[in-house]
């Protein structure tokens, strides 16, 4: 059986930096990341955490490549989840490239074992995340889905397939 491999490309009117900054500050991530503050020193090799309102961590992973303001790479496990938090960590990779006003943000979620928990949960989170980034920076206010909060968690059972 083949791993699956999650992509997902946006175009946001924004410069390099500012783009980094959102992805690796918490001020930003809280605002368009489930309402999680990630926190790292950014240096290869350190964790990576997504931390809820309430202190607990909701994401944890190892930080195996940081190329500001161009390339992340690092593992993703999901402790919010009892299910999920057994599978083995998966990768995500950050990829920002500039493109004159605008950037293309490239999002690849890979090195599942399988079509796993955690597989189940991202493949419909990653969309709300990636808009709401792109919402944020573009217009300078959060996006707001549905239910009146920043950008609502999915279940498996919302996916239309």
């Amino acid at each position: 059986m083949n791993a699956p491999t999650l992509v997902y490309e946006t175009y946001v009117r924004t410069s390099p930096g500012k783009l980094w900054q959102a992805i690796t500050d918490p001020a930003f991530t809280r605002q368009y990341f489930y309402d999680t503050a990630v926190r790292s020193t950014w240096k290869d090799g350190d964790t990576i955490e997504h931390f809820q309102p309430d202190g607990e961590v909701a994401l944890s992973g190892r930080l195996l490549e940081v190329t500001p303001p161009r390339r992340l790479v690092h593992t993703f496990s999901m402790l919010h989840d009892d299910e999920a938090k057994k599978d083995r960590p998966s990768r995500v990779t950050w990829e920002v490239v500039p493109r004159g006003e605008t950037c293309l943000l490239r999002v690849t979620h890979d090195d599942f074992d399988g079509e796993t928990r955690t597989f189940q949960i991202v493949r419909l989170g990653w969309n709300p995340i990636l808009s709401g980034l792109k919402t944020l920076l573009e217009t300078g206010v959060p996006l707001v889905i549905a239910s009146g909060l920043p950008v609502e968690t999915p279940t498996p059972e919302d996916d239309p397939r």
